[in-house]
């Protein structure tokens, strides 16, 4: 099979394609054969060795893939050869063949196809996280979305509303507003002052101005570190909560503890790698809820652009770049656009 193999770690155009062996299923474990694949940041961050995680060189990197089974270890009853399904694996995923452990395989309906899928899985896992395990947003609450046009902020966007929630989004130019308008944002800001005093005059005023009562969100969705985080406590109301789902701006912030003892607030986290080993029924549950929306046309996977698998690394290198707005997918059927 052909795969992307990383030596050593470089920059994402640095890598190549190697021809590898097939991947063989072993216990708890299927074989895909790949018809599409989703790209992210972090597999941007991997491939440089710059994730928080580096796995030990060679490896295939790559984490989402949809396609069909080719093959189940002895022990597998859930899925059988030719079952449709879309995976998110550790690594892996940038190749022909994947082999992936169980608990990371979920059934793709056959309305949704291999590349919505591949393009969905990573970030609307990710926004279930965030949404719904997290901040328990539920119908009438007040969500507010930073970097609203991103990856995880247009999933998480598109989960609240469905959850009946009022979003605002958060974005940082008027074409990424359009996007934050098509996934169903109620309301969308681009910051005139992305400074962090002008970030939390916007919060104040014209995130709290949206409602009569001035208070401010009950969910701040954050994606992006600061100064947005910081600024993002101005906009919570009483007994608000902050999810931390990202540091997409390169800058880990802090939280001041008497900000939140003095107006009642919580900041959580929204991790998605830990929770298929401490909360798989919940993933797996969620992971069948939001692709069942997605065959139902209720929800987006917002895919703009496909590449073949010979430009996977130059779609890499786009993200860093911040050149892609919504979703990137290598589709390994026929040419890319």
């Amino acid at each position: 099979m052909r795969a992307f193999l990383i030596e050593s770690y470089g920059p994402p155009c640095g890598h190549e394609i190697h021809d590898l062996p097939d991947p063989v299923a072993g216990a708890g474990e299927v074989v895909i054969e790949v018809e599409a694949i989703g790209l992210n940041y972090p597999d941007a961050l991997m491939v440089q060795g710059k994730y928080q995680k580096r796995p030990e060189t060679p490896f295939v990197p790559g984490r989402d893939c949809a396609g069909r089974v080719l093959a189940v270890g002895g022990d597998v009853r859930e899925f059988k050869a030719g079952d449709t399904v879309v995976a998110q694996v550790f690594k892996g995923a940038f190749a022909e063949r994947v082999v992936a452990p169980l608990e990371r395989v979920f059934h793709r309906p056959e309305e949704v196809s291999a590349a919505d899928a591949a393009g969905a899985i990573t970030v609307f896992n990710t926004a279930y996280v965030a949404t719904v395990m997290r901040a328990g947003v539920a119908a009438g609450d007040r969500v507010v979305v930073t970097g609203a046009s991103g990856g995880v902020g247009s999933a998480a966007t598109q989960l609240a509303k469905v959850r009946g929630a009022d979003v605002v989004a958060i974005v940082s130019n008027q074409q990424k507003a359009e996007l934050a308008r098509q996934n169903g944002a109620d309301h969308v800001i681009v910051p005139g002052d992305s400074s962090e005093d002008g970030l939390k005059r916007m919060f104040k005023e014209d995130v709290c101005g949206l409602w009569p009562d001035g208070e401010g969100a009950d969910v701040v969705i954050e994606t992006v570190g600061d100064p947005m985080f910081t600024a993002g406590l101005r906009g919570l109301r009483f007994g608000g909560r902050m999810v931390v789902v990202g540091f997409a701006a390169g800058v880990i912030p802090a939280a001041k503890t008497n900000y939140l003892l003095y107006n009642n607030l919580g900041v959580v986290g929204a991790p998605l790698d830990i929770q298929f080993e401490k909360a798989r029924s919940q993933i797996r549950e969620g992971a069948q809820w939001w692709l069942q929306l997605l065959a139902e046309g209720r929800v987006r996977a917002n895919v703009s652009r496909t590449l073949p698998l010979e430009s996977l690394m130059q779609g890499l290198q786009d993200l860093l770049d911040r050149k892609s707005i919504a979703k990137t997918v290598v589709t390994l059927d026929g040419p890319g656009d």
